[in-house]
């Protein structure tokens, strides 16, 4: 059976024309002596990867391409191929949920 995931955060008040809200699912994997930059990936989005000198950047990056990319399904009217279910972190790694607006 083919079920569809809904990963937009539910808008709860205000008005329903706001901009959509999506869970950036981000794993991250610290650098390692050899490497000296982060990388993390999208788990829920496939093709979404980043690499930064700071964690912090490297979500920064992470999101942006997140963005981009939701932006780019959202304009050719596509539906967006989620991972269902998100990939799980191995050992070293660590999860971040980010929500994301369009």
């Amino acid at each position: 059976m083919d079920r569809m995931v809904d990963h937009s955060l539910p808008i709860t008040d205000g008005p329903q024309d706001r901009p959509p809200v999506y869970d950036c699912r981000a794993v991250l994997t610290p650098p390692s002596e050899e490497e000296l930059r982060y990388t993390a990936f999208a788990a829920n989005l496939p093709e979404v990867k980043s690499t930064g000198p700071t964690e912090r950047e490297c979500l920064r990056n992470l999101v942006e391409l997140f963005k981009a990319k939701l932006q780019e399904y959202h304009d050719a009217d596509e539906s967006i191929p989620w991972n269902d279910p998100p990939i799980s972190p191995t050992d070293g790694q660590q999860q971040r949920w980010i929500p994301v607006h369009l």
